[in-house]
């Protein structure tokens, strides 16, 4: 399983620069089985929310994270 991981970073970080440790917020969506169904369920999710324009001094990423992970990382 995939977990969406949305990433709002500073348009002054490069999008490679662009962590959960170094962006502004980290948003959760939903979880997926496969890498193709997060990019589009990432996608869509953001379609469908009022991050989409909330500053032109931002840039969205979306991110594919195992599960596991992301779970390990929100205990921290």
């Amino acid at each position: 399983m995939l977990q969406v991981v949305i990433l709002i970073c500073s348009t002054s970080l490069s999008p490679m620069d662009c962590q959960s440790s170094t962006a502004l917020d980290v948003i959760y969506g939903p979880q997926t089985s496969n890498a193709m169904m997060c990019g589009m369920q990432g996608q869509a999710f953001v379609a469908r929310t009022a991050i989409v324009g909330r500053s032109p001094d931002e840039f969205i990423k979306i991110r594919c994270s195992p599960l596991k992970s992301v779970k390990a990382a929100l205990r921290q």
